[in-house]
């Protein structure tokens, strides 16, 4: 039997750097994204935000995006 990656799932990293996800959030399934770069463009529909930091892809879900902007980074 051989495995096969099917596709991604990306999830919030939450507030801040210190803080994971409140609501523990991942951007919704979609049969049809079977890259990282799929998912993240359906997260982009849904209100989500990916942005560089510390040398990795920061993705944030529309309530942690919101926190952010407001000062809490």
């Amino acid at each position: 039997m051989t495995a096969h990656v099917i596709g991604y799932e990306v999830y919030c990293d939450g507030p801040d750097e210190h803080t994971d996800c409140p609501e523990s959030a991942a951007i919704a399934n979609s049969f049809a994204s079977r890259t990282a770069r799929a998912v993240r463009a359906d997260g982009r529909e849904q209100g989500w935000t990916a942005r560089h930091g510390g040398g990795r892809l920061i993705d944030l879900c529309p309530r942690c995006t919101a926190k952010r902007q407001g000062g809490a980074q």
